[in-house]
């Protein structure tokens, strides 16, 4: 039986903004320096991108709850790490890690015990040896604990997932510039930072005739279409 992930977490997730270039150098400065605020701020920006990483590993082992709260893991590590500089933005620099920790701990389920190639960072090893309170905060903030950032339920995964981070990171900004009803039938027809929708499940949850919804779709896809000369979002959405 599929289970869909927390509409709360989804909607909260909803409502985070897109960090530009500047923003995320600006905020890689500050985490430099041990500004908690300033992680907890480029983590729950890009939490989105931690749903659409998951989706891909859905069906090998592990829950979606528990996909999403390890990639979630992931990237508050890419997060105590990220630089900002060469030009390359935090989602581009964070994959390496999100994948990580999900396909070893898919790894792990399946009882396939190895030891990691990062064994030897005591902090990580540390974080990944002992339960975390979902109550817990993610830096030294009272604002965001990880049971903001760890969902409920699983979702389903959409069989087209975008693989290219570069394209994602991209696609995750464009996105951003629709309505917020054009991008609230994008994310979910997609799955891109939301459990994927059938055009009739969304026209039934948004209260709209699916005819509406499809309209609204093909509009945000022509859109966005123009937006991006990315062949690989172009394509990606065209399928």
């Amino acid at each position: 039986m599929n289970e869909e992930l927390n509409d709360a977490y989804i909607q909260e997730v909803g409502k985070q903004k897109l960090l530009s270039d500047a923003e995320e150098q600006q905020l890689a400065e500050k985490i430099a320096q041990g500004n908690k605020r300033a992680l907890d701020k480029l983590v729950a920006a890009n939490l989105s991108y931690v749903i659409s990483v998951a989706n891909q590993y859905k069906n090998r082992g592990l829950s979606m709850d528990d996909l999403v709260s390890e990639g979630n893991i992931g990237m508050l590590k890419a997060a105590t790490h990220f630089d900002g500089k060469h030009g390359k933005r935090f989602v581009t620099y964070a994959a390496p890690y999100i994948r990580e920790a999900i396909e070893q701990a898919i790894e792990q389920q399946a009882g396939l015990y190895r030891v990691p190639r990062n064994a030897k960072d005591p902090a990580w090893e540390k974080k990944r040896s002992h339960p975390l309170s979902i109550d817990a905060p993610i830096g030294g903030s009272n604002e965001l604990s990880l049971g903001h950032v760890i969902p409920d339920k699983d979702a389903t995964q959409p069989d087209n997932a975008l693989e290219d981070e570069t394209a994602t990171a991209e696609l995750l900004q464009i996105i951003d510039k629709l309505d917020a009803r054009s991008r609230q039938v994008i994310q979910r027809f997609y799955g891109i930072g939301a459990e994927h929708r059938t055009l009739a499940e969304t026209a039934q949850e948004m209260g709209l005739k699916r005819e509406r919804v499809r309209q609204i779709r093909n509009q945000a896809v022509r859109k966005l279409c123009k937006l991006s000369k990315n062949k690989n979002i172009k394509s990606f959405l065209l399928k």
